[in-house]
């Protein structure tokens, strides 16, 4: 008896042991996939921020944007976007509005430089509520170093041009490199047009914006799952129901004169029938029934 109590509790202790040892384990296990899941969020957080400054620092892109957007206060809603243009130091390149109060429409040209491309993109849809959204860049790097290539070959020509000019003794000599001085002169004028051009559209942005003035924001949908979809017809047929409803009170508004004749026509129409059954009804009853023969 005493041999098994020993053998008990030698067993028990044991399995404390091994329980202890399973306990450290798994919070060693808990605590290595807390660190990697940290990892993987600061990971991800890094990659939904991305910085594309360098890129553009080594590359000529031309940054532009389309934008669809919706509002329900039109003036404080346009006065907010040059605002934004003009804080971010951009500019309007073109501007325009058209419609009635209430369905009103403006369509904006802005110029942002491209280091604030990022940040106006996302105080437009801060601002305004975003029905479309389209973004995209151009590469022109090579048309761009071809360019400053040219000039530089056009430059050194035009240097060459003048030392042979100041030495020419002969008149046809003179005439012919003051014609090549001028030829290489307009290439130069071109080549330093396009690119300050291109220096303009590299340097800023443009953003072509659409926006529209509405009792009811359209429904976006966010996502691509059964319940986003649900939600987002929802959300249409509800706000469809009140356009054909505001719909419907403008017509009665519009049409209220004829309407009106129409009430007015039928009135007298009941009227008068009513008045012709009445007085049938009297004749049939003045009239005495008349006997018949065979």
């Amino acid at each position: 008896m005493l041999l098994a109590l020993l053998l008990l509790l030698s067993l028990a202790a044991c399995g404390g042991a091994g329980g202890a040892s399973s306990d450290a384990a798994g919070a060693e296990n808990g605590a290595a996939a807390s660190t990697g899941d940290a990892v993987a969020m600061d990971s991800g957080t890094t990659e939904s921020t991305a910085d594309f400054s360098a890129v553009r620092q080594n590359a000529k892109l031309i940054l532009s944007a389309d934008l669809s957007l919706e509002t329900q206060d039109y003036e404080a809603s346009c006065a907010a976007i040059e605002q934004m243009a003009a804080k971010a130091g951009g500019y309007i390149q073109s501007s325009g509005s058209y419609g009635e109060k209430g369905s009103r429409t403006a369509n904006y040209t802005l110029r942002v430089p491209q280091e604030k491309f990022e940040t106006f993109f996302t105080q437009l849809g801060e601002t305004c509520h975003v029905v479309s959204s389209n973004r995209w860049s151009e590469d022109v790097t090579e048309q761009y170093t071809d360019i400053e290539t040219r000039l530089a070959t056009l430059q050194t020509k035009h240097e060459r041009l003048l030392a042979l000019l100041d030495q020419a003794a002969k008149m046809e000599d003179i005439i012919s490199l003051e014609n090549a001085l001028a030829d290489c002169e307009y290439e130069i004028d071109s080549l330093t047009g396009e690119k300050r051009h291109y220096d303009d559209l590299v340097g800023f942005s443009t953003f072509n914006v659409t926006l529209s003035e509405v009792q009811t924001l359209t429904a976006v949908s966010e996502g691509s799952g059964f319940g986003a979809q649900v939600a987002h017809a929802a959300q249409s047929g509800l706000g469809g129901l009140t356009t054909a409803v505001r719909g419907l009170i403008l017509i009665v508004v519009t049409l209220w004169p004829v309407l009106v004749l129409l009430g007015i026509a039928g009135v007298v129409f009941w009227r008068v029938r009513i008045y012709r059954k009445t007085k049938a009804q009297k004749q049939i009853q003045n009239d005495p029934p008349q006997d018949k023969t065979e």
